[in-house]
């Protein structure tokens, strides 16, 4: 509810994943307990053992099964990643108990900080918060189950949710000139199939609700998987990239045979390699050549 009165506040949802993730690969905590304060600045401030350069890919979804408003996001972290001398320190294990500690507080403070358009919302905030603060219990916070271990399993998993509409379009089963008949796994409910029919209207505006604003960052990259990142960290992940043999075959050609079952490079009658001549557009008043 908050989120949807301030958008700008899911962008702060990733920050603060970033903030979490951070405070436990630097070991923050053992930092605060020296002694002798050690400044920032120092070049004595990390140790060999602190990992400074993990990896970190978060999605902000903001539509539930149902198509409902319900703000969430998927972290995606490297169980390890390179220290100050660029070695590389693998990561047992996360404390899921004090992330999830830090990550209601990082919500809650996100939820009590919000620009909203009347008092009525920004007094209920407060009093959400407050609520929310005195009960211990764990809120906003699951752990998938299973490492994502192998390049096939990966890519699966950021296609499923990096460029993800809010409902598949086999999910919708019937459409009429009044109504929408739709399907999705109720979790609560041990995925059962759930059928919902709504009047079209009430789910085309379930749909632009989740339109995010213009320019609005759905997916944030950080330290290993962040778009430019220094020379150095290339050189030190170089070694740890599996090969990937590049496909002979162009797109062109595996959506050609995928479709029609023939490689449009190659003769029908003799199966040889044919000599690519020229490529046109019938529309085009004069073909273009390409060699």
């Amino acid at each position: 509810m908050f989120f949807f009165y301030d958008r700008n506040l899911l962008s702060k949802l990733s920050v603060a994943v970033n903030d979490i993730f951070k405070f436990h690969f630097h070991n923050i905590s053992k930092k605060n307990k020296r002694i002798n304060k050690i400044s920032k600045s120092s070049k004595y401030y990390f140790t060999d053992s602190d990992i400074l350069h993990y990896g970190l890919i978060s999605v902000i979804h903001t539509f539930g099964r149902d198509l409902k408003w319900n703000p969430h996001i998927h972290a995606i972290v490297s169980l390890g990643g390179f220290n100050k001398n660029f070695d590389f320190k693998k990561l047992e294990y996360f404390n899921v108990n004090t992330i999830a500690g830090q990550w209601k507080y990082h919500v809650l403070d996100i939820i009590s900080k919000g620009n909203y358009p009347n008092q009525k919302i920004k007094r209920l905030a407060k009093i959400t918060v407050n609520k929310l603060y005195s009960q211990n219990a764990r809120f906003f916070f699951n752990v998938r189950s299973g490492d994502v271990n192998n390049t096939k399993g990966i890519i699966k998993y950021l296609g499923r949710y990096l460029a993800r509409s809010p409902i598949a379009e086999y999910k919708i089963t019937d459409i009429t000139d009044n109504e929408v008949t739709f399907f999705y796994n109720d979790l609560a409910n041990d995925k059962q199939k759930t059928f919902i029919t709504m009047p079209i209207q009430k789910f085309i505006s379930q749909i632009l609700i989740h339109v995010p604003p213009k320019n609005f960052k759905m997916v944030n990259r950080y330290g290993l998987y962040a778009r430019h990142i220094s020379n150095k960290l290339k050189r030190a992940v170089i070694p740890f990239k599996k090969n990937i043999v590049p496909n002979k075959f162009s797109f062109y050609q595996r959506q050609t045979f995928k479709t029609f079952g023939i490689n449009p490079f190659y003769c029908p009658i003799c199966n040889i390699r044919m000599i690519v001549w020229e490529f046109y557009h019938y529309l085009y008043p004069k073909p273009k050549r390409y060699y």
